[in-house]
């Protein structure tokens, strides 16, 4: 389930928020990967946890980038170091992930949010912010615009989640029906880890660990070590439920985003649209109307802005970032430049 998760994302909500049969592109481990597998500055945010933050470069505004529902936390390893070049560029593990300590339940957008915030003060790290986020992460910035506009310079968003797509998703014939069956089996991977051994058969490894071949030994024993922790996948459930409608708390994370809504003004933001995402399994009638739903939920989301834009970015996947990397550092760096056009 792990390696069909990440990179299948078969579950409902993960296949609404993330795509379906998304496949991230196979890369050996380098130099710019390292940095991620290890711990940085543990910073204590105001509820007494600690948030794993790594920053390169120095200036202002600060980018801060946040990645989707189950990761990596390599997935901006050519994108982070590009833009620490022009100013600060800072990543970090939400709770739950990474080397960062469990955050409490539910971990729904507001509470994603809440951390972040908390983490930017906790670090002396001051506004303005250009947020930059992946697929799950759209979310989170959209609320953190909603909630904290006075403070934010721009923002760019990488195939973004949207709010309500999966009832949206679930209007078109057949789709609900599908995603039902791919319904992940967390208690299996909550299982193996509480056991605190890995699995050695081949369909527990296939569920519950994030394999690569392309890994070298340390990308490997810590990949297994964030495996192997229940806290990661009860986080990983409790994200997936706030924004699943089927769930038992329903759509909490849209309910979160439409009671924050505000007008962006003319807030400097880029959206960026996959042209490539594959719906594996589905007849063609059905692709051509979720391909077209995704897309006219980034329009929405671009539109929020006077000077917003959606841009569909040929020849990508879901993982832009990975297939395309120097279209999102344009697109950032396009950003910044109307952020600091609009401060002179």
């Amino acid at each position: 389930m792990k390696t069909q998760l990440r990179r299948s994302l078969v579950s409902l909500c993960s296949v609404l928020l993330f795509g379906v049969a998304i496949e991230k592109p196979a890369h050996a481990f380098d130099a710019a990967a390292a940095p991620y597998y290890h711990a940085h500055r543990l910073v204590e945010i105001a509820s007494g946890r600690k948030l794993n933050l790594y920053c390169v470069g120095t200036g202002s505004p600060v980018v801060i980038f946040d990645y989707g529902w189950g990761g990596p936390p390599t997935a901006w390893e050519y994108i982070q170091t590009a833009i620490g070049r022009l100013t600060t560029a800072c990543t970090y593990d939400r709770a739950g992930y990474g080397f960062s300590e469990a955050g409490p339940l539910p971990r729904d957008t507001s509470a994603l949010v809440t951390d972040l915030h908390q983490l930017l003060i906790a670090a002396h790290l001051k506004p303005p912010y250009v947020f930059v986020g992946h697929s799950l992460a759209g979310l989170n910035g959209v609320l953190f615009a909603d909630r904290y506009l006075k403070q934010m310079a721009g923002m760019v968003l990488v195939d973004p989640a949207f709010a309500h797509q999966d009832v949206k998703f679930n209007a078109i014939p057949g789709v609900k029906e599908k995603f039902a069956a791919f319904a992940p089996d967390y208690a299996e991977c909550v299982a193996v880890a509480k056991s605190g051994q890995l699995p050695t058969d081949a369909k527990r490894i296939q569920d519950c660990l994030d394999r690569d071949p392309h890994d070298d030994a340390t990308a490997k024993a810590v990949k297994d070590q964030w495996d192997m922790s229940v806290a990661h996948w009860i986080t990983l459930q409790s994200e997936d439920g706030s924004s699943n409608p089927l769930s038992s708390g329903g759509d909490v994370d849209g309910a979160e985003l439409d009671a924050a809504r505000r007008n962006w003004g003319d807030l400097p933001l880029i959206v960026l649209t996959s042209s490539d995402k594959h719906y594996a399994g589905f007849p063609a009638k059905q692709i051509s109307a979720m391909s077209e739903l995704w897309k006219s939920g980034h329009d929405e989301l671009a539109s929020r802005s006077t000077r917003g834009r959606n841009i569909v970015i040929p020849g990508s996947d879901h993982y832009i970032q990975l297939d395309h990397p120097d279209a999102v550092i344009q697109a950032i760096e396009q950003v910044l430049k109307m952020a600091n056009q609009s401060r002179d």
